[in-house]
């Protein structure tokens, strides 16, 4: 069976023209036979981040969807301070990141939630000693036009500066969404 393009109609695969709109099937069979194309061996993959997880239209991994809406909110990535550097914290902070915000939670029994909107997010960068450095662990320190916290830190992090363009590229593709500019944009 041949299926029509433009009206979905279930043809025979024997059918020149779509029994329901007339249509030229012969270009329909010519795709359907026609090998996928297959990418080179050598070529990344362009529908996967770098570390090899697919990607969504937005240009972002795809991850947990968080309200349950088509192209709502997704976690992107979400971690905790290392239990090597600050074992206390690893188990009383977590950190998540969604395409629209950065949310910090705090505590053991009682928690506190804090959230950063991405598109407040005005400059993001990592701070490291040389042991961090030579263990792959920082802290990434996200300033913000949020008034309540205008600088934010994520501690002990592992793979600071991967996380940190993470951030950065979520706030400005959401910037963009909300079609928001910065005052130093101007």
């Amino acid at each position: 069976m041949v299926t029509c393009p433009d009206c979905g109609t279930s043809n025979d695969d024997t059918a020149r023209f779509c029994d329901n709109c007339g249509r030229r099937m012969d270009d329909v069979k010519a795709e359907a036979a026609a090998p996928a194309p297959t990418r080179p061996v050598d070529q990344p993959n362009p529908d996967a981040d770098l570390g090899g997880g697919p990607i969504a239209d937005d240009g972002l991994p795809v991850g947990e969807d968080l309200d349950g809406v088509p192209g709502g909110e997704r976690i992107i990535w979400q971690g905790r301070p290392s239990k090597l550097w600050s074992p206390r914290m690893s188990i009383t902070n977590r950190y998540k990141l969604t395409n629209q915000r950065l949310m910090f939670e705090f505590g053991f029994i009682g928690r506190t939630t804090e959230e950063i909107d991405l598109y407040r997010v005005t400059d993001v960068g990592v701070k490291q000693h040389p042991l961090e450095r030579i263990t792959g662990m920082g802290d990434i320190y996200v300033a913000s036009g949020d008034a309540s916290a205008p600088v934010k830190y994520l501690h002990n992090v592992a793979g600071p500066e991967h996380v940190k363009d993470l951030i950065r590229e979520a706030s400005r593709q959401e910037r963009q969404r909300r079609r928001v500019m910065l005052r130093e944009e101007f």
